[in-house]
């Protein structure tokens, strides 16, 4: 139960950070929350700043579009609101295992088994949607390496390769997955 409150208040809280007014006190109220959150879950200050470091190009591109379609002072907001969400989401993440995360969206879904929806598949579909992030992550880095040795440009002329040979990777390994859950016997 204390996952699932935890989890909820992550979602909640992530949820509002967006939904409130563009305002100073808006976004040092919850910087302030999550500086506490790390305190007390006794998060590494360095690997966290790596982490918010790491998203910098997505949270710059997402401020230069807002910068295009709106003004700066929006741009600014919206940034500084991404980076308090990731340093929450990377600060939840040191507290809970992506199979924790799984049985509590198990336990959220409950009330769907009165429509006759099976709540063990939404786990398993919710576990292996969090685990395959650093997996395809890996595929792509290999990939990447793999044309690299091989000569192959890193641009959009090569895309139709580049991609086909991470698609290809891709689907071996979600065969590899179905293989593994069918002889577990997860899934018919």
């Amino acid at each position: 139960m204390k996952n699932v409150i935890i989890f909820l208040m992550f979602l909640i809280y992530t949820t509002l950070i967006f939904f409130t007014p563009n305002n100073y006190m808006y976004v040092i109220i919850p910087g302030l929350i999550n500086i506490i959150a790390m305190i007390i879950i006794k998060v590494n200050i360095k690997n966290a700043i790596k982490n918010v470091l790491a998203l910098l190009p997505f949270i710059l591109l997402t401020g230069v579009i807002n910068m295009i379609l709106e003004n700066y002072i929006y741009a600014l907001y919206i940034s500084t609101k991404l980076i308090l969400v990731c340093n929450i989401t990377y600060t939840y993440s040191r507290t809970t295992t992506a199979f924790m995360t799984a049985r509590t969206v198990k336990i959220l879904c409950k009330p769907l088994e009165i429509l006759k929806i099976n709540t063990k598949d939404i786990e398993i579909l919710v576990a292996l949607g969090i685990t395959m992030v650093p997996v395809l992550k890996k595929e792509f880095i290999d990939v990447k390496n793999a044309c690299l040795a091989k000569n192959i440009e890193w641009n959009v002329k090569n895309m139709k390769i580049i991609l086909s040979k991470f698609l290809l990777s891709i689907i071996k390994r979600v065969n590899d997955i179905d293989e593994a859950l069918v002889q577990k016997g997860h899934i018919a």
